[in-house]
């Protein structure tokens, strides 16, 4: 349909992809330590910037800002997937 509903449907995939992932790392580093890895601000800000451009017209700062987002949530997911082993 044209009127956006193919983009909550979409979402809904996304998030069920990633309830998927949870339990699995759940299973894998114990649930306390999957449930802190919850990406729902991640999953946000990349629906924000890629379908929605809501930092179209937003400072070269901001874009720094977010970057280290990425950043900071990719390296404890990393930290936390090698305290693992």
């Amino acid at each position: 349909p044209s009127d956006g509903r193919w983009l909550a449907l979409l979402s809904g995939v996304v998030c069920a992809i990633g309830n998927a992932a949870q339990f699995v790392g759940g299973d894998m580093a114990g649930f306390a330590s999957a449930d802190l890895v919850q990406a729902f601000p991640i999953v946000g800000t990349v629906w924000g910037v890629a379908c929605l451009g809501e930092f179209r017209k937003a400072s070269s700062r901001v874009y720094v800002l977010l970057a280290a987002m990425y950043g900071a949530f990719l390296s404890a997911v990393a930290l936390l997937a090698w305290s693992v082993r």
